[in-house]
C-alpha cells in the first residue's frame, strides 16, 4: 500500500442481489481508500429488491473486518474503508417525500432525484427536458432536513438547476465529466459545474470509459484532462473524484423484477438507450471503469501533475467537507 493520503471515493457499484459478496469491496481497503459511497438502488430497481439488498449489504459489511458502515464523517476509522449508501433515482420513493426518512435509516447519505429517465419528481439526462416538480421540491426539502446530499448525476440540466436553486444545502455531482471534453449527454456543462460550486459543492470527474470517449477502462492518467477541466471551471475546492466502478460478479443475477406499478419487465434499452451509444453487446454498459488499484496511482501522479495541496483536496478533502456539512 502507498504512504496514506486521504481518499473518497464518491460513487461505487456493486451487484444489486442479495447474492452479492461484498468483499469485492476490500480492493479499497488495500488501495488506503478511506470513503465509499455505494449505490443500493437506482430508478429501475423497486422497493421489494432494494430493501433486502440494504439489509444484505448492511449485514455482510459489518461482517467483513476493514469495512464499516458509517453515519457520519465522525464514524471513519484510520486503516478501515467507511461504507455509505447512495441512492440514484427518486422512483424507489413511490411518489412519498416522507420516504426519504425512511432511507436515511437506512444509511443512505446521497441521492439522485431522477437515474437517466424522467420521473414524477424530475428529470433524466436520457429524456426530455423537464424541471423538478412539486414533489420534488419536497423531496429536496426533506433530504436538506435530514442530511442527505443531493447528487445530480444522471439528472436532466433543468432538474439540476432547480434543484440547485431549490436546495439550501451543498449539491454534487458525484461521477460527471465535462461535455465540453467529450459530447455525451450523461456529461455536464460548465454552467452546471459554476452553479454546483456555487453551493459550496463538489464535481468529480468519473472513470468510466463510455463518458470518455474510449471502449476500454481508464487509467488514473486519463483522467488528468477531466480533473484539470473541473479544476479550472469550478476552482480547487470543489473538484473531488468518483470512480463510478462496477464490479460484476460471475452467477450473480441483478436484473429487475418487473415493475410493480407496470407488470412490463426490465427494459435496459430503455434506461440505457443506443441513440446515447450504449453497447448492449458490451460486457459492461459502461465501456470499463476506474478500477480501485489506480487509488494506489492517484496520488503520486497529482502530486506531480497539481501539487500536494490542492491533489489532496481533490483525493478526498473536498467531499469530506461538504459531507461534515451536510450529514
Amino acid at each position: 500500500m502507498v504512504d496514506h493520503r486521504f481518499k473518497w471515493d464518491a460513487h461505487v457499484c456493486l451487484p444489486i442481489s442479495v447474492a452479492t459478496d461484498v468483499s469485492d469491496l476490500l480492493a479499497y481497503l488495500r488501495a488506503g481508500v478511506d470513503f465509499i459511497s455505494l449505490n443500493i438502488g437506482m430508478c429501475m430497481n423497486p422497493l421489494s429488491q432494494i430493501g433486502p439488498v440494504i439489509d444484505h449489504f448492511t449485514a455482510a459489511i459489518a461482517a467483513t473486518p476493514g469495512l464499516k458502515l458509517v453515519g457520519s464523517v465522525d464514524d471513519l476509522e484510520p486503516g478501515v474503508t467507511g461504507v455509505a449508501f447512495d441512492l440514484e433515482g427518486a422512483r424507489p420513493l413511490q411518489g412519498r417525500a416522507e420516504a426519504v426518512a425512511t432511507f436515511h435509516a437506512q444509511g443512505v447519505r446521497m441521492m439522485h432525484l431522477a437515474y437517466n429517465r424522467n420521473n414524477e419528481v424530475a428529470g433524466g439526462c436520457h429524456d426530455g427536458p423537464m424541471g423538478l416538480t412539486e414533489l420534488g421540491h419536497d423531496v429536496v426539502a426533506e433530504a436538506n432536513r435530514l442530511g442527505i446530499l443531493l447528487d445530480l448525476s444522471h439528472t436532466g440540466e433543468a432538474s439540476s438547476f432547480d434543484i440547485i436553486a431549490a436546495s439550501t444545502r451543498p449539491v454534487v455531482y458525484s461521477h460527471a465529466n465535462a461535455a465540453a471534453l467529450h459530447g455525451h449527454a450523461r456529461n455536464i456543462s460548465n454552467a452546471q459545474m459554476r452553479a454546483v460550486a456555487a453551493t459550496g459543492g463538489v464535481v468529480c470527474p468519473t472513470g468510466v470509459g463510455k463518458f470518455m470517449g474510449l471502449d476500454r477502462a481508464p487509467t488514473a492518467q486519463d483522467m488528468l484532462p477531466y480533473i484539470d477541466h473541473a479544476l479550472a471551471t469550478a476552482g480547487e475546492e470543489h473538484v473531488g473524484l468518483g470512480s463510478d466502478m462496477w464490479f460484476g460478479q460471475d452467477g450473480v443475477d441483478e436484473t429487475p423484477p418487473p415493475d410493480p406499478a407496470t407488470g412490463q419487465d426490465f427494459d435496459p434499452h430503455y434506461w440505457w438507450p443506443e441513440a446515447f451509444d450504449y453497447d448492449h453487446s458490451a460486457s459492461a454498459i459502461g465501456g470499463g471503469y476506474l478500477a480501485p488499484e489506480e487509488w494506489d496511482v492517484l496520488p503520486g501522479l497529482l502530486d506531480d501533475h497539481l501539487g500536494p495541496r490542492i491533489a489532496d483536496k481533490v483525493l478526498g478533502h473536498n467531499m469530506r467537507r461538504v459531507a461534515a456539512e451536510v450529514w
